[in-house]
């Protein structure tokens, strides 16, 4: 008998105070991704938006797409023949002090995602 993998999703890590909730995923190569939510979220654009942007209760499942759109964009991150996750990516120390991705393309496509998301969104 096959046993189903793991899934590979932590869901609710800790709620920073009242307003911030952390949630988190790991992938199947074992790069671990947080998401922050605003849990008095953003005004809502539409009036499908209204009736789905209750943040009160979140549900693991709800941020699923969110979590594979972010791995998806780091994926196209990692195919891209110039980005050196040693020299440029995550843990990378600079004279700032700063680390991260500073890749202009994922940024972006990480802020789409953070805009776009909602609590019953299928697909981003």
């Amino acid at each position: 008998m096959l046993k189903r993998p793991a899934d590979h999703d932590f869901g609710f890590l800790h709620a920073v105070d009242d307003q911030l909730s952390l949630y988190g995923w790991l992938t199947n190569t074992g790069i671990k991704f947080i998401i922050a939510i605003d849990m008095e979220g953003r005004p809502a654009i539409s009036e499908k938006e209204a009736r789905n942007s209750t943040l009160l209760g979140i549900r693991d499942a709800d941020l699923r797409p969110a979590f594979v759109a972010v791995h998806e964009a780091y994926i196209g991150l990692l195919q891209n023949p110039f980005y050196n996750p040693d020299v440029l990516g995550v843990g990378a120390a600079e004279s700032k002090g700063r680390a991260g991705i500073k890749s202009p393309r994922f940024v972006r496509e990480i802020e789409r995602i953070g805009r776009t998301w909602y609590p019953g969104i299928q697909v981003i």
